[in-house]
């Protein structure tokens, strides 16, 4: 039995790689000793450097832009297939505007995260399977050599449970771990009968960001990470980068496909009052 995750050599695509959790995955990725792109709408100014490590500053709501920059991660890997794709791109809850109720939020801010959380997701997904789709046309062989073919798209607890006063944010992610990664599944074992996609869903992940949230307001740890978390803690980063792997390996997970797996320590629910009957 093989128990390495047989990802030598193998091209992958991030988007969102600049972010805490995607520089993390890049990290996870070149570890397992891949060939890694990077995309991010905009890149550090002193990214990390390595041989098999390609930065490309992408927007991904367009379509033509997404599709060049994956023309561009195959000439630069010397015409190699990029077989698994991470969508870690997107609109983070942390950044997007917090609103008390739905009814104040301006319809111009819910377009924007679906647009971006959503519609970016769409077009990253279709570009991946279309290359794998347009690689096979050209080269019938090509089937018997691919392997580890894998979308892994980043959704979020949000998706799970939502987010009052971010329905926003909620909305995006359950569209994309489970109606996109549903429909998805199937359509790409049609093309290609080991390609797989599959969504994961993290609770409060242990950022730096996070960790200046709590330092800010004490409670969100007790509220986001512990009351109704089993484990009692926030998600450790690495641990998110690791089941991306997992999911990318043929041999860890060649069956399994169309699923969204939760990387939250056990989290059962969210707080929505506190003992006094106030909004949380």
């Amino acid at each position: 039995m093989d128990i390495s995750f047989g990802l030598d050599g193998c091209l992958v695509v991030v988007t969102g790689a600049s972010g805490h959790i995607g520089k993390v995955i890049v990290d996870a990725f070149l570890e397992a000793g891949c060939c890694v792109v990077g995309l991010d709408i905009k890149v550090q100014s002193s990214p990390k450097q390595h041989e098999r490590l390609r930065w490309i500053e992408v927007d991904i709501t367009s379509e033509s832009v997404v599709r060049n920059a994956w023309s561009e991660a195959q000439r630069h890997f010397n015409g190699r297939v990029p077989t698994v794709c991470v969508c870690a791109a997107g609109l983070d809850l942390s950044y997007i505007d917090h609103h008390q109720s739905v009814a104040d939020m301006p319809v111009e801010q819910f377009r924007r995260t679906l647009d971006v959380n959503t519609t970016g997701t769409f077009i990253t997904a279709k570009t991946w399977l279309k290359c794998i789709k347009d690689s096979i046309d050209a080269d019938t062989q090509l089937r018997s050599t691919l392997r580890n073919v894998s979308l892994i798209i980043i959704g979020s607890e949000a998706g799970v449970l939502g987010v009052p006063g971010n329905a926003d944010y909620a909305a995006s992610k359950s569209a994309i771990q489970y109606g996109l990664t549903m429909s998805l599944a199937p359509e790409a074992a049609r093309i290609f009968e080991h390609a797989r996609v599959n969504a994961i869903a993290p609770g409060a992940v242990n950022t730096p960001q996070f960790q200046k949230e709590c330092e800010a307001a004490p409670e969100a740890l007790w509220v986001d990470a512990q009351v109704t978390v089993a484990s009692k803690k926030p998600v450790e980063m690495e641990h998110v980068a690791k089941t991306c792997l997992m999911l990318a390996s043929n041999n860890f997970s060649g069956s399994t496909t169309g699923q969204v797996i939760r990387v939250d320590g056990g989290k059962s629910g969210r707080m929505y009052w506190d003992r006094d009957g106030r909004a949380i």
